[in-house]
């Protein structure tokens, strides 16, 4: 089979693999991202949201043509700061533009300036211009952008976890004692999201690629003189009940270029916007 063609096609297929930026990361517990990298990509989106300033503007004709509307409204606000974008929405059915859209503008001061153009008009008619709450809920408690990029990476990782049943250890001792056990014994496996004591087993999460699979490896092993059975359980971890709280996820990726990629994913749908070196749907 030597210098047959066939031969020649897989190894050259091979110094193709090692050679592109394409080949998909090892089979590997670690992530293709750091969790200090994770962590700068999210609160640079916080960021970005954090600077938006939103504007709510109704009162105007709703028989305009949307592109009328956005004419007029840049012209109006575009000396308030940098002008970034303006979201109108209209009936599917009528086309007839809803009575109230968002301006988005950024920089020092904008806001107070666009709020002095309340009563101006557009048309013919007087519009009613108002401050509206940051794009995200979480910017509304108060929390720095640190603190919230650190809670979402967290909350980010338990959702994508992966587990496995444990079961064979001597469960008259502590509960404490069970968990860090178990934490020591496993902690080579991957990052352990999660301990949970049930009634006869536990159960153990990790968050990265592969960290079940070396779990499971390990059933038979010997903790405190009892033989472990370890299980993997089935993926994903559960979800939330029904009538839980909304959910948003950020998920991120960096291309070959260097540039990093943010998807912002929420339970109520999804949009697309872009900005800066972040493109975002959300």
């Amino acid at each position: 089979m030597e210098g047959s063609p066939f031969a020649n096609f897989v190894k050259e297929s091979m110094e193709r693999s090692r050679s592109s930026p394409r080949v998909s990361a090892p089979f590997t517990w670690k992530r293709p991202f750091s969790a200090d990298a994770h962590l700068e990509v999210v609160k640079s989106y916080y960021d970005y949201v954090k600077s938006r300033i939103r504007i709510g503007v109704e009162g105007y004709d709703t028989s305009l043509q949307p592109i009328e509307l956005y004419r007029a409204l840049e012209s109006l606000f575009k000396a308030c700061g940098e002008f970034h974008n303006i979201q109108i929405r209209s009936d599917p059915v009528t086309n007839e533009l809803q009575r109230s859209c968002i301006v988005i503008l950024r920089g020092e001061g904008a806001g107070d300036k666009a709020l002095q153009l309340d009563g101006s008009d557009i048309g013919g008619k007087k519009i009613v211009v108002t401050s509206l709450p940051p794009g995200l809920s979480d910017l509304s408690t108060g929390l720095s952008t640190d603190v919230l990029a650190a809670r979402h990476v967290a909350h980010d990782q338990r959702n994508r976890s992966e587990g496995v049943s444990v079961t064979g250890y001597d469960t008259s001792l502590p509960r404490d004692d069970i968990k860090n056990a178990l934490s020591n014994h496993f902690s080579t496996c991957g990052e352990i999201t999660d301990v949970f004591l049930l009634n006869s087993r536990a159960l153990v999460y990790f968050y990265g690629l592969g960290s079940n699979h070396r779990a499971v490896q390990l059933s038979g092993s010997d903790l405190g003189g009892c033989t472990l059975v370890v299980k993997a359980l089935p993926y994903p971890k559960p979800k939330e009940p029904a009538g839980a709280s909304g959910w948003t996820r950020l998920r991120y990726r960096e291309d070959k270029g260097g540039n990093k990629h943010i998807r912002c994913e929420r339970n109520s749908g999804f949009y697309l916007m872009n900005f800066g070196l972040f493109i975002c749907s959300v």
